[in-house]
């Protein structure tokens, strides 16, 4: 099963569980497939590792072929970490709490059974939380397709190679810096866009969420590496600086992030499981497919606070 856009040579075999773990780097150091895994049979320690493993060395990866069930996903999710239970519970998967549906597809009433806007914006998960999710799994069910082609790409950006990439001096002043991330100001973004397709918060669910900083420039709590830690959809200003001098940087970092130098584009294939690291990697879906029906789950790993 091909679910690539870029092809590497690399393999790395792990024995593991009387199979072979294979990993294949997929993009420009981001984005690795798995093969050789049976999610749904369940993996020992080190089959598991080798995922977790490929996970923090390409920030994205690709589990192609998988059959799962909400009980199976959920299982795997909490080898990662404990579970964070969206506050948009409406949108949970019946019975089931932890995950989350995405979805284009309406009901008998008319509305979408899942959230429906969800990517429009880069964006890493949760930067809005004091402790914003550190890992994402993202599970294919229904993927939509035209003239023989899968729709719904999403493109992942490197955080930390895109930090890289800038002038030490940038870099230098950059880690002096917090920004404010806002779920309310994502909101207003996408109503002034024309695109929010979500229920509206509660007022309850607002008073929930207040605005928090972050550092621009985080700190990878395993491999150490120093990522951008600011978003087109999340992110509302650099704390201390003028509004005008802040939405400049936001503008200067943002160009950086949306490199295609730094990309991986995901096209999706039924049953594939995709997992990524929020803090090395910004994410986008691309909304290409209409009212075709497109359909995943979601399961959030809750991190820590970014240093």
């Amino acid at each position: 099963m091909q679910t690539a856009t870029s092809q590497s040579s690399e393999h790395r075999p792990i024995s593991s569980q009387a199979s072979t773990v294979h990993v294949r780097e997929v993009g420009p150091g981001v984005g690795a497939e798995i093969t050789g895994i049976d999610v749904s049979a369940g993996l020992d320690e080190a089959a598991f590792n080798a995922v977790r493993d490929a996970l923090h060395e390409y920030s994205v990866v690709v589990l192609p072929g998988q059959q799962l069930t909400p009980p199976d996903l959920i299982a795997f999710a909490k080898r990662f970490g404990e579970m964070r239970t969206s506050f948009y519970n409406r949108y949970g998967v019946p019975g089931y709490p932890e995950l989350s549906v995405i979805s284009n597809i309406l009901d008998d009433k008319g509305e979408a059974i899942g959230i429906a806007d969800a990517g429009m914006l880069w964006h890493t998960d949760a930067s809005y939380l004091p402790k914003p999710d550190m890992y994402t799994l993202l599970f294919g069910i229904d993927i939509p397709q035209a003239d023989g082609k899968s729709l719904g790409d999403t493109i992942f950006a490197s955080s930390w190679r895109a930090f890289d990439a800038l002038p030490p001096d940038m870099q230098k002043r950059l880690r002096s810096l917090r920004s404010v991330h806002s779920f309310i100001d994502h909101l207003e973004k996408k109503r002034r866009a024309g695109n929010l397709k979500r229920a509206p918060l509660t007022e309850k669910q607002k008073a929930e969420l207040p605005d928090v900083t972050h550092p621009v420039v985080r700190t990878h709590p395993v491999t150490g590496r120093p990522c951008l830690y600011v978003t087109e959809g999340h992110t509302a200003r650099i704390d201390g600086l003028a509004a005008a001098e802040s939405d400049a940087l936001l503008k200067q970092l943002a160009d950086q992030l949306h490199n295609p130098a730094f990309h991986y584009r995901h096209r999706w294939t039924k049953e594939d499981l995709v997992i990524w690291d929020n803090c090395s990697v910004h994410h986008l879906a691309i909304f290409d497919y209409g009212t075709i029906p497109r359909r995943l789950h979601r399961a959030g790993i809750l991190g820590p606070v970014p240093v």
